[in-house]
């Protein structure tokens, strides 16, 4: 199978070699091709906005997260929805399985990366475990398959007692693990 992955840094596997990056593990421990076209610092505009461009006729499925970098920028909640409606709907058209991934949450320590200010964690915590929340609605609604990277990360975290972010966004090598797992569970259940 072939499938096509549309989305930010967490997509992309920001801060790990590309071998530790959870498409990659993937790929490697199911023999799924991947097409990654996560793109580090987009918003689900402009993940919209490539995603009216490409092709979608050769994947086999198709897997769309986004929506951690509006939040990050205090873009509006109702256009963060819209775009991922827009993009779950163009997925289901090609009559593939759709996977969306739920953006897990962020750390105080993001604050100090530079990410978001440190007065901000908090109240974009908030708007991202709201956000997982329609999500999951969204997902029932149309017909895909969630992948809950926002609860494997923080339940992983929590059993393990270890921090599994390089940088209070992004999964450390370990983390991006975690992210691969539960992507396989869901993927190939």
């Amino acid at each position: 199978m072939k499938l096509f992955c549309i989305g930010d840094s967490l997509t992309y596997g920001y801060g790990v070699s590309w071998d530790e990056t959870w498409t990659a593990i993937l790929s490697r421990n199911t023999g799924i091709q991947i097409q990654n076209e996560g793109v580090c610092g987009d918003t689900s505009a402009g993940m919209l906005y490539r995603l009216e461009q490409i092709s979608l006729e050769d994947m086999g499925a198709g897997f769309v997260m986004g929506g951690s970098n509006d939040i990050l920028l205090d873009e509006p909640a109702v256009c963060t929805r819209k775009h991922m409606q827009s993009m779950t709907t163009l997925l289901v058209k090609t009559s593939k399985p759709v996977y969306v991934g739920i953006p897990p949450l962020t750390k105080e320590e993001s604050a100090f990366y530079g990410w978001q200010a440190a007065g901000d964690v908090r109240r974009h915590n908030q708007a991202l475990a709201d956000y997982r929340q329609w999500l999951l609605a969204l997902c029932r609604e149309k017909g895909c398959r969630a992948i809950d990277f926002y609860e494997a990360l923080h339940c992983a975290e929590m059993q393990q007692q270890v921090s599994l972010y390089a940088d209070g966004v992004h999964p450390n090598a370990a983390g991006y693990a975690v992210l691969a797992a539960a992507a396989m569970k869901i993927i190939i259940h």
